[in-house]
C-alpha cells in the first residue's frame, strides 16, 4: 500500500554510511511525518554481507515509522535480473526492508518487459512499494508497474528546462518524485512552485554538489523546501 504524506514530502537518497554520518541517520529517525521514503544504499546495492551499522540504523527508522527502501542499481536495463533480485532479497532478509528503489532505470519502451518482471518478482519477494528512478520522464507504460516514478534528477538550471509530458497529469501527484542537487535554499520556493505545477508530490532539494551530492542531508533538512 502506498503511504500518503504531505505534498512535496521528499524521497531521501540517504547515500551516507551510518558509521560515518550517525547524526544524519538519527535525524532521519525522527521525520516519519515529513518524508515519503528514505533510500538506504549500503554498497551501491545491498552489499555481500550484512552491515551491522546499517542493520541498527534501518531498524531505528523502521521502529519510528519511517518508510525505508533498499537501493538497487539496474544499469538502465543491462543488469541481469537475478542479480538485481538477489539485492532485493538481501535487503529483505538482512535489513527488514519492504520497499525497493530501483535506480538508473531505463526510460524507453524497449526495456519495459524487463522492468515489469523486476517489479512483479520484487512484489513476490515481499516488497510492498516499488520505486523506479529514471531521472527523466519515461514512456507512460512504466507507471503501470511502479508505485513511485523518479522523473527528474539534476541541477536547478536543468529543472527550469524540463518538459512534462501530458500523461503525467493523468496520475496522482504522489506517484512522482524529483531529486535536485546544487540548488541553494534561496530557490526552494521556486522549486516547490514548479513541482506542484508539474504534478509532482515529492521533491528533495539539496545545495550540495559533486560526484555524490547525496552524501549528507541538506543544511535545512527536514524543512529543506522552505527558504526560511
Amino acid at each position: 500500500m502506498m503511504r500518503m504524506t504531505d505534498p512535496l514530502a521528499p524521497v531521501v537518497p540517504a547515500y551516507f554510511h551510518p558509521a560515518v554520518a550517525g547524526e544524519e541517520w538519527r535525524t532521519l529517525s525522527g521525520v516519519a511525518d515529513s518524508v515519503r521514503l528514505v533510500v538506504a544504499n549500503v554498497a551501491s546495492g545491498s552489499g555481500e554481507v550484512a552491515d551491522a551499522a546499517y542493520v541498527e540504523a534501518i531498524d531505528r527508522l523502521r521502529r519510528n515509522g519511517v518508510p525505508v527502501a533498499g537501493y538497487v542499481d539496474t544499469d538502465y536495463g543491462h543488469r541481469d535480473r537475478p542479480d538485481a533480485l538477489a539485492d532485493v532479497s538481501r535487503y529483505r532478509d538482512w535489513y527488514g526492508v519492504s520497499s525497493v528503489f530501483f535506480d538508473r532505470v531505463s526510460s524507453g519502451i524497449e526495456h519495459i518487459p524487463h522492468y515489469r518482471a523486476l517489479a512483479a518478482n520484487s512484489r513476490r519477494l515481499g516488497m510492498e512499494l516499488v520505486a523506479f528512478n529514471h531521472g527523466t520522464h519515461p514512456v507512460r507504460d512504466y507507471a503501470e508497474y511502479a508505485d513511485l516514478l523518479g522523473t527528474f534528477e539534476g541541477s536547478f538550471p536543468a529543472y527550469l528546462q524540463t518538459d512534462v509530458p501530458s500523461w503525467v497529469h493523468d496520475y496522482p501527484a504522489q506517484r512522482f518524485f524529483h531529486l535536485l542537487y546544487d540548488t541553494p535554499a534561496m530557490l526552494a520556493d521556486t522549486v516547490a512552485t514548479l513541482a506542484l505545477e508539474r504534478n509532482v508530490g515529492s521533491v528533495y532539494r539539496t545545495e550540495r554538489s559533486g560526484p555524490n551530492p547525496w552524501d549528507m542531508l541538506p543544511a535545512s533538512f527536514p524543512t529543506h523546501l522552505a527558504t526560511g
